[in-house]
């Protein structure tokens, strides 16, 4: 999961769930291992394991891509569960961890009465859709069917994502943006959780835990559920990232009319999660 643009996976992953834990997501099956084809300016494979309804999900992917006639090889971990988020890179042996943003979602709904509540979960049902066509986008529901379950189809900033239907797992993503090609297919779908080692962090690679992106989604905690009691959508004033201060001195600052590459790497990011 990329933290910069996890705020739109929270209101596009919030419609049709149950208004009593709206950001506790469960997916349709309790446990499962799907392999993906990964192609474009990356190739290579991916393999999601997911148990308890994808309250914990384990993501091994082994991809290269070839700059300057030298190819460089990537082998990622993320893991991801009640408590923790884990983002592990197995070539360097670095890594680091943040709480799991939907916790502090989940602590902030809880905090709200029962009338603010369902306010929240109303609201949340409705920005999702017009945030997608605030930047041109555009969601059909029940698009297609891939291996076996109906996907919503979204159309935004030349990606398209098909996602289980009322979830926000895709099974299929197309893009390009600035000129980079991608494209994820899930190949294989099994109803199995995998080894329980796959959801455990390496014991030899040490873990920084990142601060700052806790602190940051905390407050995007509280800003959606305070804008969406007061009818208001989300926005570049109060999106992603968003803290209503500058960032700590020792974050980056960048030009916003430009991305850096591990920014663009967070947008595509951001397109494969907006098919809930």
């Amino acid at each position: 999961m990329k933290i910069l643009f996890f705020l739109f996976t929270c209101i596009f992953s919030s419609t049709s769930i149950a208004i009593d834990n709206p950001w506790d997501i469960k997916l349709p099956f309790k446990e499962a291992t799907i392999h993906f084809d990964v192609k474009g300016s990356m190739s290579g494979t991916k393999v999601l394991y997911i148990k308890d309804y994808g309250r914990m999900s384990a993501e091994y992917s082994d991809t290269s891509m070839t700059m300057f006639g030298m190819k460089q090889q990537h082998k990622e971990v993320e893991i991801t569960t009640p408590d923790w988020v884990y983002s592990i890179d197995l070539v360097h042996n670095k890594g680091s961890k943040h709480t799991n943003p939907m916790k502090f979602f989940i602590e902030e709904f809880n905090k709200l009465s029962r009338s603010e509540q369902k306010k929240v979960a109303a609201n949340a049902e409705k920005f999702g859709i017009n945030s997608v066509q605030g930047m041109d986008g555009k969601v059909t529901k029940n698009a297609t069917e891939i291996l076996g379950f109906n996907c919503d189809r979204t159309d935004v900033m030349g990606t398209v994502v098909y996602s289980i239907s009322g979830t926000g797992l895709p099974l299929k993503v197309e893009s390009n943006i600035m000129g980079m090609q991608h494209s994820e297919t899930a190949t294989n779908f099994e109803k199995d959780a995998g080894p329980s080692s796959k959801y455990a962090p390496p014991k030899n690679i040490a873990l920084k835990h990142d601060r700052y992106t806790d602190q940051m989604m905390q407050q995007q905690a509280k800003n959606m559920m305070q804008n969406l009691l007061n009818d208001k959508a989300p926005s570049p004033e109060n999106g992603p990232g968003h803290m209503g201060s500058q960032p700590p001195a020792n974050q980056p600052q960048n030009n916003p009319n430009q991305m850096s590459p591990e920014q663009q790497q967070q947008l595509q990011q951001m397109m494969k999660m907006l098919g809930g």
